[in-house]
């Protein structure tokens, strides 16, 4: 009877966590599918703007609204004082091959592990051979 009964409760555990396991499942792709569909509306509203926004369009929206090209003589230039425009950007110059560079090691560590190791183990092997 006790075989039974802890038969029992392990069954019904696992057909509990395969529910939830079920559910959790649905869940997700109820979420996915949300998703495509929210991606599809807006991969629609940007062509709506796209198609909105096109030059001649603009130009034709304007002209309803009453806006009309500005003539040179319909242009009037502000100047502020004691405003300084940034200074122009000036590319840097590429580094020189022959300069060290930031991070370079110095040319007095060329030696490398095997030459240390072989340092090492030559001035023993000279105190072995006398």
């Amino acid at each position: 009877m006790l075989i039974a009964l802890a038969l029992l409760l392990t069954g019904g555990l696992y057909l509990g966590v395969n529910a939830r396991l079920a559910r959790a499942g649905r869940a997700l792709l109820d979420l996915q599918s949300e998703r495509a569909e929210l991606q599809r509306q807006i991969e629609d509203l940007k062509a709506t703007w796209a198609e909105l926004t096109m030059p001649h369009k603009m130009l034709a929206r304007a002209r309803e609204l009453g806006f009309e090209p500005a003539r040179m003589q319909d242009i009037e230039y502000v100047v502020v004082e004691g405003y300084h425009p940034p200074a122009p950007f000036v590319a840097p110059r590429p580094p020189s091959s022959t300069s060290l560079r930031e991070g370079s090691l110095s040319p007095a560590y060329t030696e490398t592990l095997g030459d240390w190791l072989a340092r090492l183990i030559r001035p023993r092997e000279e105190a072995g051979l006398r």
